[in-house]
């Protein structure tokens, strides 16, 4: 049986340019289940991000009020306070970080969790198992485009 060994090694989290270093994006991953977390974490870090992660939408909102971000990535049913929780937080803040929800639970529920989220406010929204490729791609474009935003 052959077997390849992966080395997972983050990128910087910043790179250099002639106008200088630019700054990391953050993240704040929400997440009731460490593996889910550990594995999106160490997707982020290698795409350069810097990475905050929370167990529940009460950890989530605590971390925010002392570290803001440009991205939050929320599950949506977890103990305590779930994603819906945190999307609606959110929501009502004047300026806040673009949300991405994920859900592993509508077919067991037998609900549409990731409609709801985007119908209460996040931006985009997976269901589990997520791909990361494509989880990153709508980060990045989450991320530049409230850049631009705010840069007009």
């Amino acid at each position: 049986m052959d077997m390849t060994l992966y080395e997972l090694r983050a990128h910087p989290a910043h790179s250099s340019t002639a106008a200088g270093p630019a700054p990391a994006s953050s993240v704040l991953l929400v997440d009731d289940d460490p593996d889910f977390r550990g594995m999106v974490r160490i997707a982020f870090l290698r795409a350069g991000y810097a990475v905050h992660e929370a167990e529940n939408g009460n950890v989530a909102m605590a971390i925010l009020a002392e570290h803001p971000v440009d991205l939050v990535v929320t599950d949506i049913i977890m103990p305590e306070a779930d994603g819906y929780e945190v999307i609606l937080q959110l929501k009502a803040q004047q300026s806040r970080p673009p949300l991405i929800a994920v859900t592993g639970g509508s077919l067991r529920l037998r609900m549409e969790l990731p409609g709801m989220a985007r119908l209460l406010g996040a931006e985009a929204a997976f269901e589990k198992p997520v791909d990361l490729k494509a989880l990153l791609t709508e980060a990045g474009r989450l991320v530049a485009a409230r850049r631009d935003a705010a840069a007009r």
